[in-house]
């Protein structure tokens, strides 16, 4: 019976672990951004930090550049995590900081990723993000590399 001690003991760990990185895994895979303007095919992860917290304002081409984002839900999640580095609930009191010191103004936020995508699309300079896959109608998928 020594056998059902040990098993018992190794099994909850080692399903608990594996539980966290299936769930990870799910979380990060499969965001994209979505570009209109600036002529952004690619984006650098340190370019697209400095955009997300407010570090980058102007494009290669001097457009400006607006930023966009979901209200909530695993992309935008995934997304901040993975290119801010940041939760969703630090990045958003991150901006509320940025807005109140005078340094930035809060990204507008969209309920979901069609209207998000229309935005992008129809407007000069944006950037936002949306789940691999999803239709963009006139915005484009940058690489980030």
């Amino acid at each position: 019976m020594w056998w059902k001690k040990v098993s018992s003991t190794l099994l909850v760990p080692a399903v608990v672990i594996g539980l966290s990185l299936c769930m990870t895994s799910v979380a990060l895979a499969g965001e994209i951004a979505v570009v209109n303007g600036g002529g952004q095919g690619t984006i650098s992860k340190k370019t697209l930090k400095k955009i997300l917290l407010g570090k980058a304002k102007k494009w290669d081409d001097g457009s400006t550049i607006v930023l966009v984002m979901l209200e909530g839900g695993d992309t935008h999640q995934g997304f901040v995590k993975k290119f801010a580095g940041k939760s969703a609930k630090q990045f958003t009191n991150y901006w509320r900081k940025m807005v109140f010191s005078g340094k930035g103004k809060m990204p507008q936020a969209f309920a979901d990723e069609a209207a998000l995508i229309a935005f992008v699309a129809s407007t000069p300079g944006a950037l936002g993000y949306a789940t691999e896959g999803a239709d963009l109608g006139g915005a484009k998928a940058a690489t980030v590399d």
